[in-house]
């Protein structure tokens, strides 16, 4: 009798978490935070939520990332890759981290139970495919060099940044 007692408990309690998941899943910030993310392709969904064109807040992201953790796997990248997709306020330090090491092409600890591999996966799959995102580098060239680097961008039609980038392929190949 206590058996039936526990499982009929079990199942009233299962209920209970449905019908909240179920009423949050009706909450204006999260639709609009999914048909954003559906907007740009990012996220299917069997919900009926219409597709959102514009930024959403940070703040909403996270709040809608528990009810749906695929919203905070590809949170760090769309931040990344898509900044115009999140309208920012205040970075929660755990996310600050996460987008620091996937800046510098490091693999992130968990990120609120979502693997640091996932989070690394996203990257090249948002914006332009297969892209990491550039790392700055700074330099110090002298007057000489700087005029020979515009001199060259200037005569083959490319940028300073290509001109570099070619003459390192260059020094590889030799």
């Amino acid at each position: 009798m206590t058996a039936l007692n526990a499982m009929a408990e079990l199942r009233r309690k299962a209920q209970q978490k449905q019908k909240r998941l179920e009423r949050l899943r009706r909450d204006p910030r999260y639709r609009e935070v999914i048909g954003v993310f559906v907007n740009a392709k990012l996220l299917t969904t069997n919900i009926e939520v219409e597709p959102r064109k514009g930024p959403v807040t940070l703040e909403d992201v996270l709040w809608a990332g528990r009810l749906e953790p695929r919203l905070l796997e590809l949170l760090p990248a769309v931040m990344i890759k898509k900044p115009s997709m999140i309208e920012y306020g205040k970075v929660p330090p755990d996310l600050d981290r996460v987008l620091d090491q996937l800046r510098h092409n490091e693999t992130p600890r968990d990120f609120r139970g979502i693997p640091g591999e996932k989070l690394q996966e996203w990257i090249p799959r948002i914006g332009q495919k297969g892209k990491l995102p550039t790392q700055l580098k700074a330099f110090r060239f002298r007057k000489e060099d700087v005029d020979l680097l515009e001199q060259i961008a200037t005569k083959r039609g490319l940028t300073e940044t290509d001109v570099v980038r070619a003459g390192l392929r260059a020094l590889v190949e030799k």
